[in-house]
């Protein structure tokens, strides 16, 4: 049952479309999987990059990695429908897009503008989640089952919990289980469908993920940071709800110096030592995020920033890893 505080806050920011038609839902729903952020696929594109030509020509590997696509796409679809579901629900969604204090769309969040109603989005998130489940059984199958068990722990764990990030045990209520969810799920994106085609680790594979992950958790906890109200109002604890500015620019400084010392790691040891140049306006956009969150306080173009950030490294590791093949 929704408050009577976030039924008034409903009222107030939502602006249904009346009568929508049958186009105004599939948008809406489109809206709600987040497919169009391209952004999550980019675990699965590094991992096809980072096979080898005798692994490409297995068998089953281009089957395989098709069905491990659309496998990523139901588990983000169910993951997201599932949070907006959440955000909805508990009214911190409301908080987050008050009209005229927030630089947010709020056709991105379909429940609250009254394109898609929860009975429909509640349908469209268990059917994302069947497909994710049988494209997955099926990756695995045209593979023979000849994956090693890690690979079907990562992808089963991986979507479990992120449909978990604000439903069923809310991992994002517990203190630094937003940030650990979001570097981890992103970095099960690409180790899944890697270990089950190429069958065994690699440190470029690990190192990558987990750059994935890192450059994600540098976007959310800016966009945390302008959330804090709506967060702190349903009890999610982001970092930047439990411990505040000073701790989550210690943290952002931290995972900066991390991310930077991975790239020239792995770009000096497992790739072309050309990759570097164009590793440097990642690093050079993580720098900037810095300035314009805890400088300016201008959270959202910090994270704007770290979209951004995250296209050129995706790009610059995408490129030489190709190169080198």
């Amino acid at each position: 049952m929704l408050s009577k505080k976030t039924t008034a806050l409903h009222t107030t920011i939502a602006k249904p479309v009346p009568d929508p038609s049958r186009n105004d839902v599939l948008l809406g729903l489109l809206r709600l999987s987040k497919v169009r952020v391209v952004q999550h696929y980019f675990g699965l594109f590094l991992a096809w990059s980072l096979l080898d030509r005798a692994t490409l020509g297995r068998p089953g590997t281009t089957y395989a990695m098709l069905l491990f696509l659309l496998g990523s796409a139901a588990i983000v679809a169910c993951a997201c429908t599932a949070d907006d579901i959440a955000g909805y629900r508990n009214g911190s969604d409301a908080v987050n897009y008050k009209e005229g204090e927030t630089l947010r769309d709020i056709r991105m969040k379909p429940l609250l503008s009254g394109a898609v109603t929860e009975r429909q989005a509640i349908r469209f998130a268990v059917w994302s989640g069947v497909v994710a489940v049988v494209a997955g059984t099926l990756a695995f199958w045209v593979l023979d089952w000849r994956a090693p068990v890690e690979a079907y722990v990562v992808y089963g764990a991986g979507f479990f919990f992120s449909v978990q990030y604000s439903a069923g045990i809310k991992v994002s209520y517990r203190l630094g289980g937003a940030e650990t969810l979001l570097c981890l799920s992103t970095a099960a994106g690409l180790l899944a469908p890697f270990l089950a085609v190429h069958g065994e680790w690699t440190r470029p594979s690990v190192v990558i993920s987990l750059l994935l992950g890192l450059w994600l958790v540098m976007v959310s906890s800016y966009s945390n940071m302008n959330d804090i109200e709506g967060d702190r109002s349903v009890g999610r604890k982001t970092l930047a709800v439990a411990t505040g500015t000073k701790t989550v620019v210690t943290v952002m400084a931290a995972l900066f110096a991390l991310s930077t010392a991975l790239l020239v790691w792995i770009s000096l040891s497992d790739l072309p030592r050309w990759a570097l140049l164009i590793i440097l306006p990642t690093i050079a956009l993580h720098a900037a995020q810095l300035y314009h969150g805890p400088r300016e306080k201008n959270w959202l173009k910090a994270r704007r920033l770290g979209l951004i950030a995250y296209n050129f490294g995706f790009a610059g590791l995408a490129v030489p890893l190709l190169w080198a093949r």
